[in-house]
Formats: C-alpha cells, sequence, structure tokens
C-alpha cells in the first residue's frame, strides 16, 4: 500500500504529541522483559521514561519512529510487535469496566474497542465491517512510517487477535508485508489464527462462533477473572528479573503452551539455561506455573459459571480428573468443595 504523502503542512502534524504516553510505558516496559532497558529505545527521542511517569504528552510521529527504529534493530524476533500487540487487551486500553457494561453484547464491544484504538491509538485507521456472521477489519495508514509501517501493523494485528479470540470460531490474519518465518512460527504466537502474508491488504477477518449470549457473557467473565489474577500477582512487581520475566509469560498464556521449551524459546534461552538462572534466584518453573495456574483457577471458580472441565483446559490439563487433582494438591480441597463454599 502507498504510504501517505508529506506535504509541508502536513511535516508539521509529526512534531505533535498525539501517542499517550501510557501505550508507550506499557511498550517500555515490555521490551524490558526481553533485555532491552528504556534508554536504549528513547535515544533520539529527547524523552526520559520518568517524563512518561509523570504525565507528558506522549510521543510525536517522529519520536515514535525514532523509538520503533530502535526497536527493530534491537530485537531479532520479528513477531516481538505482534507478542506486544497480544498485550493490547480490554485491560490496557483501560476499557474493563465497558467489558462488563457490554458483555452480553460482544460486537457492540468490539465496535466501541475498534471505534477507542482509531482515537487513542491514531498511527492507522481501522475500518470495521459487520456483515452477516463476519467481522472485517481493515488498516488504513494515517502516517509515514516507511519501512517500520510493517512493524507498526504487527502491533494492531496482536490486538485484534487478543480482542477476537475469545469469540471467534476462525480468523484469518492478513499482512500486505513479507516474512522470512514459516506458518508453524506464526502458529506458536496465533495458535487461533490462520495467518497469511504478502496479501493484498493488511486485514483481519472474524467469523464468531456460535455462542449463545449466555457463553459470550461466561468468554468476557473468564476474562475479567484473568485480569483480577493478573493484577493481584504483578500489582507489587515491575522488575526484569528472571523469575519476574518467566512468571509474565505464564500469566499471558497458563494453558498446553505453558512449557519450560516454550517460555524459554519466547525469552531467547535453551530450556537448561532458564533452569539454571531460575535455580539462582530461588525459584522454578514448575512452582511459578503451579502458583499461577492455582491462582487462575480460585478466580474462574469464585467469578465464573464456567463448567471444571472447561476450567480444566484453559489451564492445560487433559481432562478434569487431571484439574481436580491437582488443585486438591494446591489447596487440599476440590474444585467443587471451593465452588460451594463461595
Amino acid at each position: 500500500m502507498d504510504a501517505p504523502i508529506r506535504s509541508d503542512h502536513d511535516a508539521q502534524a509529526y512534531d505533535v504529541p498525539i501517542l499517550p504516553p501510557r501505550y508507550v510505558s506499557h511498550f517500555l516496559r515490555f521490551m524490558e522483559q526481553y533485555g532491552i532497558r528504556p534508554p536504549a529505545l528513547l535515544d533520539g527521542t529527547g524523552i526520559d521514561a520518568s517524563e512518561l511517569a509523570n504525565g507528558s504528552e506522549g510521543l510525536t510521529i517522529n519520536e515514535l519512529i525514532v523509538l520503533l527504529r530502535h526497536a527493530s534493530e534491537l530485537t531479532e524476533d520479528e513477531r516481538l510487535p505482534f507478542e506486544f500487540g497480544k498485550q493490547l487487551d480490554i485491560n490496557a486500553h483501560g476499557l474493563v469496566g465497558a467489558a462488563v457494561l457490554w458483555q452480553n453484547d460482544y460486537f457492540r464491544l468490539v465496535e466501541m474497542i475498534i471505534e477507542y484504538e482509531r482515537v487513542c491509538l491514531p498511527i492507522h485507521d481501522l475500518r470495521l465491517t459487520l456483515k452477516d456472521e463476519t467481522v472485517l477489519i481493515q488498516l488504513r495508514d494515517l502516517w509515514d512510517l516507511g519501512d517500520l509501517r510493517s512493524f507498526m501493523i504487527r502491533i494492531y494485528m496482536g490486538s485484534i487477535y487478543e480482542l477476537g479470540r475469545h469469540i471467534c470460531r476462525d480468523m484469518l490474519l492478513e499482512f500486505d508485508s513479507d516474512t522470512q518465518l514459516d506458518a508453524e512460527d506464526w502458529h506458536q504466537v496465533a495458535p487461533e489464527a490462520v495467518v497469511r502474508f504478502n496479501a493484498e491488504e493488511a486485514r483481519a477477518t472474524l467469523h464468531p462462533a456460535h455462542h449463545s449470549t449466555a457463553n459470550i457473557g461466561q468468554e468476557l467473565s473468564s476474562f475479567l477473572a484473568r485480569h483480577r489474577s493478573r493484577q493481584d500477582l504483578t500489582a507489587s512487581s515491575d522488575n526484569a528479573s528472571i523469575i519476574e520475566r518467566v512468571r509474565r509469560q505464564i500469566l499471558d498464556d497458563p494453558g498446553l503452551n505453558c512449557t519450560l521449551e516454550r517460555v524459554a524459546q519466547n525469552l531467547q534461552m535453551t530450556p537448561r539455561s532458564l533452569r539454571r538462572h531460575l535455580q539462582a534466584e530461588d525459584g522454578s518453573f514448575r512452582d511459578l506455573r503451579n502458583e499461577i495456574r492455582c491462582h487462575y483457577a480460585d478466580r474462574y471458580l469464585a467469578d465464573t459459571r464456567m463448567p471444571l472441565s472447561t476450567i480444566a483446559h484453559k489451564l492445560g490439563f487433559s481432562d478434569q480428573a487431571s484439574f481436580t487433582r491437582a488443585y486438591r494438591a494446591w489447596t487440599g480441597r476440590t474444585p467443587g468443595q471451593t465452588r460451594r463454599r463461595l
């Protein structure tokens, strides 16, 4: 797609702060998990990380281009911007209250979130079309980002994926750029979608599952339970120790993909090296995973009406019996006993 042409008048707009500081701070924290410190990313922008925390005006497009340039050059995994986009869920947008309000009308919620992103993340325009049982989201350029455009598109696509995966029976994400990775590499970060590259345009096509209203509400209840668990488990920690980096990986996906090998790969380490680093901090992968799964299980039991078999699946157990045995080992109670006590 042709980039917007800059006129002399438009050039001035590239120096107007438009990107809210909370998104920039969120990106800096995310990149720090991968060993990339804020000063390295903000070098040349004239902005200090403390300014963002103290309520600065945010970033201009020219400053964003500098930041994205550093991020692109310092990371070796082209899926990283997509992974960051997945962090931009309902919680990151500050729309948890709206999720509660609209939990029985997910399509209205999707419309509202897309409109919210258009206003608060005005880097690309998002055009939403609802027709029959298809949701089409097309991305249109608003700024000339040059060769960094694909980096930004992947952030948007990651966010769309995370917002859509709760209700879709299938999802197609199309990028109008190339990739050096194969289909399996992308399946690891987007297991519930088909991902295609070199498409005619950047767009996402979502086909919602045939949920009843109650089931759609249940999916959002599940999300809110996970959100509360994340708040409880991360509220007191913003450092980038190995334990906290692993913790965040498990929090993002405590299910079947939550293995030592997968987390090590995401952190660009070998399983042996990750295990050794955890031991050096008096931690173990198994203990961290069990702690987080137990916390999620408590929230699911307290805040949702999901069947135990569904909770077992979400937490990566092969069946309900395996989940029940693990939960009893963690708490001394069965899931049913916990739910009856609430």
